[in-house]
């Protein structure tokens, strides 16, 4: 079948509000917001709408409810250049995060809600669309479409990206044996193999069970993988004040496809992830700072970023009149 798309996500976008604050207050005390803003994510959707700022073309299977969240993540895909043909508004609440920015430690924390939104169902995945993408990137949701969809991949030749971003003991071993591109947080890599360093020779140890690369991405400390051929370790980017590190780990993911997608070997292919990974962090949020790929591609040739190109961005999600109904 024709390639119609580069990656199709197979994942549900989350409404985020992204806040700067100096630090977490103790209880009972008080700490003003530095800056807010509303925006999309999600795992999986803020990496494929990563993808398409690179330059990518992908579309998304998956979820928002029929409230006004839901409107503004549908939107966003919408205003990505993500086909939404398969995004569909499952009556409910569209899951929603509070993302936590801390300058002081540039850490990030997230409080979360639960929700009463449906799962895309086995018998909504078009199993067309699937073999119509190169890639599938998939994220830690577990429901009935995802492994349809995973299924209908692995008929037709797509490969399957896999976000490892929250290890949970009950499909970690399906999302490992199921996976072509293997990318592992340290939080995953933690609850598989301890507090082992052995970084890449762990990772090597998982190609026996189906992945063809698999990388471990950590955070201050760079990433390390292997694809049985290359083994590398990288270190981070450094030089500008880091804003936020939400979605950095999102959007490596989506760099890592499109990347893989150029025909770039291994270590090229993780130098350009952790370079937008990197630039993303530089804003508040995991969707405003998502750079184009003349942006990454002048930062690994001067080691400058002109963030000024994302100001039409960030006024775009600053400007609340958008998120209608609320």
């Amino acid at each position: 079948m024709e390639k119609q798309f580069d990656i199709i996500g197979v994942c549900d976008p989350v409404m985020d509000m992204a806040v700067s604050i100096g630090h977490i207050p103790a209880t009972d005390s008080l700490e003003r917001m530095n800056d807010m803003l509303w925006q999309s994510g999600g795992n999986g959707a803020s990496a494929i709408t990563g993808a398409a700022r690179l330059g990518a073309k992908c579309g998304i299977i998956g979820a928002t409810g029929t409230d006004a969240f839901g409107d503004f993540c549908y939107n966003d895909m919408v205003y990505h250049g993500v086909d939404t043909k398969y995004l569909y508004r499952m009556p409910g609440a569209t899951p929603f995060c509070i993302c936590l920015a801390e300058t002081e430690t540039q850490g990030r924390s997230f409080i979360a809600t639960n929700t009463d939104m449906g799962a895309v169902r086995e018998d909504q995945i078009d199993e067309d669309y699937v073999a119509s993408a190169k890639i599938i990137h998939t994220d830690l949701g577990d429901f009935p479409g995802k492994w349809k969809a995973i299924e209908y991949a692995k008929k037709h030749g797509v490969l399957v990206s896999t976000d490892a971003g929250y290890y949970d003991p009950s499909n970690c071993d399906r999302m490992i044996d199921t996976a072509d591109i293997l990318i592992m947080s340290s939080m995953f890599y933690k609850g598989v193999f301890g507090d082992d360093e052995n970084y890449v020779e762990n990772c090597r140890s998982l190609l026996s069970r189906g992945p063809q690369i698999v990388i471990v991405t950590l955070g201050s400390k760079g990433c390390a993988g292997t694809d049985g051929t290359t083994d590398f370790t990288l270190p981070p980017f450094s030089g500008y004040a880091i804003i936020d590190t939400t979605g950095a780990g999102d959007i490596f993911h989506g760099a890592y496809c499109y990347a893989y997608l150029q025909g770039w070997d291994i270590v090229q292919c993780a130098r350009f992830s952790s370079a937008v990974s990197y630039i993303n962090s530089l804003s508040l949020g995991g969707r405003a700072g998502q750079p184009t790929r003349d942006m990454v591609d002048t930062f690994l040739e001067t080691g400058k970023v002109d963030l000024s190109v994302l100001d039409e961005r960030k006024r775009h999600y600053r400007d609340i009149l958008q998120f209608k109904g609320v």
